[in-house]
């Protein structure tokens, strides 16, 4: 099978795509901007459009989605939406404009979900696109889990995966904390939410899957680290070594990118499969 057979590898045009993801987290932010300074103009608006369990049980269902376009203040506005084209930017090229805006409302509507009937007896409310902006999070995690990013004011990068894990778990740590005027559980229903749609999109071809059942050569044998995940072809074989990419060799490389994911693969076996693409390009 060809290396542009195998659809994690075939796309469409990069600019085509990347137009479409950018133009629709442009369109996402401009909703959230227009909702924000309306909902301050008109404030009947606002709570009509925002989560509450009193909405919802008089038959207001769609406040499950427009609470995700709703924000009290600027800052809460300005950050989620900053988070939205921060890490937006690095998923949507990767899965086009109408996933992402789906991956936008289930990261939304999961957060309000769990939110709602963990407190169906609330009088509150709840509004903001946290759940959807740490549904973005957690696919940039899945897709570029090595992505580096400095968080003020720790001084050292921290990889993407890294950060989505450490931010799950302080939300996990604060929920016992109910003064803080921080919805945690619309935040936790987000990375789930954003979870299972990718995995669902991609299943065991997600770069990084913190839930991914590691095969038992991965597995540490506490006499020398953890070894590296088993070669293809042999890393021993030097005939291999330099030349070119055979169709046998192609084959077991997208077999394990797509059993394991791409970070299974060793530098020397990551620098085979680029020349695969570029021998298949015409080039040297």
């Amino acid at each position: 099978m060809a290396l542009y057979d195998r659809g994690y590898m075939r796309g469409s045009s990069p600019g085509e795509q990347a137009i479409s993801g950018m133009g629709m987290i442009m369109v996402l932010i401009a909703i959230n901007v227009v909702l924000f300074l309306a909902g301050n103009i008109l404030p009947g608006l606002a709570e009509m459009l925002l989560l509450t369990p009193q909405g919802i049980r008089s038959g207001r269902i769609y406040q499950l989605v427009t609470a995700g376009f709703l924000h009290l203040e600027f800052f809460h506005l300005f950050f989620n939406m900053w988070g939205l084209y921060l890490f937006g930017g690095l998923v949507a090229p990767h899965i086009g404009g109408r996933r992402f805006l789906w991956l936008y409302l289930i990261g939304a509507v999961s957060g309000n979900l769990l939110y709602l009937v963990l407190n169906w007896n609330s009088p509150g409310g709840l509004l903001g696109a946290s759940g959807a902006v740490f549904a973005v999070m957690v696919a940039t995690a899945l897709l570029e889990p090595n992505r580096q990013f400095f968080i003020i004011p720790l001084p050292i990068p921290m990889k993407t995966r890294t950060l989505v894990v450490c931010y799950t778990i302080l939300e996990v740590l604060l929920l016992a904390n109910n003064k803080d005027g921080i919805a945690h559980l619309a935040h936790l229903g987000g990375v789930i939410g954003g979870y299972l749609y990718m995995k669902l999109l991609y299943g065991n071809r997600l770069a990084w899957d913190p839930f991914r059942r590691r095969p038992a050569a991965w597995r540490p044998q506490f006499r020398g680290g953890a070894p590296e995940p088993p070669p293809v072809g042999g890393a021993g074989n030097a005939a291999q070594r330099g030349g070119p990419v055979g169709a046998r060799e192609l084959d077991a490389l997208l077999d394990k990118v797509s059993r394991y994911g791409i970070n299974s693969l060793s530098e020397y076996e990551l620098a085979r499969l680029r020349q695969a693409r570029e021998e298949m390009r015409g080039g040297k």
